[in-house]
């Protein structure tokens, strides 16, 4: 009999996860869920299941990007294998993907039979891309000037926005969100002009030129997606 797989998976759509969850253990009764609905709830969940090997995670709750957690979920389960699961398939979301050393990306489109043989692959060590991202991939390798292009400004991005402090990072996703500095300055407190101060701090850092770079970037980040 084989031992249980246990799953952290992170998604605020309660029915599709939960939905996902029972048609995943009827494919493998040893698969075992904890659930999440947000990232807080995630480390929470990783803190008081020590034995969880794969956490699955949505890259878009709650403005926050999926991603950017890895290093918290690493910090309390350094052997946790993480695997994203989005509707995203685009070439800048796979690449970021790649940046931050996911074991597995399996778009929303794939199969239930797919996203179960994506866990089981990954739970044995390996890694899991399905089609949609293993075309990306590819089409990177055949363009290696560009491929090295793209890699080389996400690395640069992902790298200053780590360096934002964490008061800068919350002005650069309300302002992502297309809110006023007034608006962002009565919500978080503030008076008008330390946000307009860390806002100066977020373009400058961010190499960010007007609003609509400032969005570019946030989608770029996994922050925001098109409506």
């Amino acid at each position: 009999m084989q031992s249980q797989l246990k799953i952290l998976f992170v998604d605020d759509h309660v029915g599709l996860r939960d939905g996902m969850k029972e048609m995943l253990k009827s494919k493998n009764p040893d698969f075992n869920f904890v659930s999440a609905s947000d990232y807080e709830t995630a480390l929470e969940a990783l803190k008081n299941n020590p034995d969880l090997q794969i956490a699955i995670l949505d890259l878009n709750l709650d403005g926050k990007s999926g991603l950017e957690i890895i290093p918290e979920i690493k910090k309390i389960n350094s052997s946790i294998s993480i695997m994203i699961y989005t509707m995203f398939n685009d070439v800048i979301h796979v690449q970021n993907a790649l940046l931050n050393g996911v074991q597995g990306y399996v778009t929303k489109d794939a199969t239930i039979d797919e996203v179960a043989l994506a866990i089981t692959t990954i739970s044995k060590g390996n890694s899991y891309y399905n089609k949609a991202a293993t075309e990306i991939m590819q089409s990177l390798l055949t363009k290696k000037g560009r491929a090295n292009d793209i890699t080389n400004d996400l690395s640069y991005l992902f790298d200053n926005y780590k360096d934002l402090s964490a008061k800068e990072r919350e002005i650069f996703i309300l302002l992502s969100q297309n809110m006023e500095i007034i608006d962002i300055a009565r919500k978080l407190g503030k008076s008008e002009k330390t946000v307009i101060n860390q806002r100066t701090a977020v373009y400058s850092k961010l190499d960010i030129k007007d609003r609509h770079d400032l969005l570019e970037k946030a989608k770029l980040l996994g922050l925001i997606y098109d409506k």
